[in-house]
């Protein structure tokens, strides 16, 4: 399923929906002067430190809030789409070929965990192993004699003969690793990543494996997921196409999907820390909140059109989305109402970090630059950060 059939920009179908040309993972991303200017999709905090990926498998890191970036040394140079830490040292990138790359040492240097295509030709074979014993499991049904709803059953069979068939046309075709989208670890253990075409994986020993969990989803137009987050009540949460938000209560065992009354596709998910309201953002600057963990959500007036890509939320409940054109826009009410920031650089903005003061550093087209969004003073004195 396509997200253009909902008038995606080109540019993000390019970066985030083809993939690469299935680079050899062991091919190390140059070293490049210019590389803090490439094309960079997200950015993270790692304690003191911030660290961007991006194109070619670049992953650059500061230790003075921006001001200076340095390449680390990285073994894939394919398109790293999202970054994450759980600790200031321990962190994971994921991108294109389904490679996920980690690092120990605070983004300074990375190796690489998880090598996509190997992989793929393994969830393949399983996949195909999955589907043959459905469908003897549905014919063995259909022969026991049993009194079934044979009706049901013939559309099951019908179903199950069809994954089978697709199972096995991808074993007869050239390996294809889903491009990863997003990444989210609740522990330095326990972590999922989401991908296109369906894909969910999950790792409970810190990525030394990771499993093809995409079957627990439910998914049969293998929907892309955009986004993975967990919340602060152990809830999961996928981000999806067709205004779909995938939930689990599980642990990621099993999943509910949710339709939030849109049609279009929701590109991330943000929780806010001080309301624990949850906040899905999209196409043509479409905000949704939800305020009863994910079973309803409601329409917010974002005041913008473009298209959203990234978020960040800061303990006191600020909530700063970014997106195509150079949006930001910014609620500290909860999404009961939003303010534009306008910026003189009109280049689309993909990923976005907090640093000291309130202020922000951005990550997108023509590389990283700095958002000042000084603290403003609150009723009491206090400084709202």
């Amino acid at each position: 399923m396509s997200k253009a059939g909902w008038a995606l920009p080109c540019l993000l179908v390019a970066l985030l929906l083809v993939t690469s040309s299935n680079q050899a993972a062991g091919n190390a991303a140059m070293k490049m002067e210019r590389a803090a200017s490439s094309l960079l999709l997200d950015i993270a905090v790692a304690g003191s430190r911030l660290v961007a990926v991006g194109e070619r498998g670049h992953i650059l890191y500061s230790e003075d809030e921006g001001e200076t970036w340095i390449q680390s040394d990285v073994p894939t140079s394919v398109m790293l789409t999202r970054v994450f830490f759980i600790s200031p040292s321990l962190g994971w990138a994921v991108g294109h070929d389904g490679n996920v790359v980690v690092s120990s040492d605070g983004g300074i240097s990375w190796s690489l965990q998880r090598d996509g295509v190997a992989a793929q030709a393994g969830i393949n074979r399983d996949r195909a192993l999955r589907a043959e014993k459905n469908l003897a499991g549905l014919r063995d049904r259909l022969d026991s004699g049993e009194e079934i709803d044979r009706q049901a059953l013939a559309l099951a069979l019908e179903e199950a003969e069809y994954q089978l068939d697709e199972a096995e046309l991808n074993l007869a075709e050239p390996v294809f690793p889903p491009p990863l989208m997003d990444v989210w670890f609740l522990d330095e253990h326990w972590g999922w990543i989401s991908g296109a075409y369906g894909t969910l994986l999950h790792t409970a020993n810190g990525g030394r494996d990771w499993q093809d969990w995409s079957h627990k989803v439910g998914d049969p137009d293998q929907l892309h997921f955009n986004g993975v987050v967990g919340a602060a009540d152990g809830s999961l949460y996928l981000a999806s196409e067709w205004g779909t938000i995938f939930r689990s209560s599980t642990d990621g065992k099993s999943w509910e999907a949710i339709d939030s009354g849109y049609e279009g596709s929701f590109f991330g998910l943000v929780e806010n820390p001080r309301t624990e309201s949850l906040f899905a953002y999209g196409l043509r600057g479409t905000v949704y909140r939800s305020t009863d963990k994910g079973l309803h959500w409601s329409e917010l007036h974002s005041g913008v059109t473009a298209s959203l890509f990234g978020a960040s939320a800061v303990d006191d409940g600020r909530l700063m989305f970014v997106g195509a054109g150079g949006m930001v826009t910014v609620t500290e009410d909860d999404g009961e109402s939003f303010t534009q920031l306008p910026q003189a650089i009109r280049r689309g903005v993909y990923g976005i970090a907090p640093i000291t003061g309130g202020n922000y550093v951005l990550s997108g087209e023509g590389g990283l630059r700095m958002l000042n969004y000084p603290a403003r003073p609150i009723p009491g004195g206090e400084a709202h950060q």
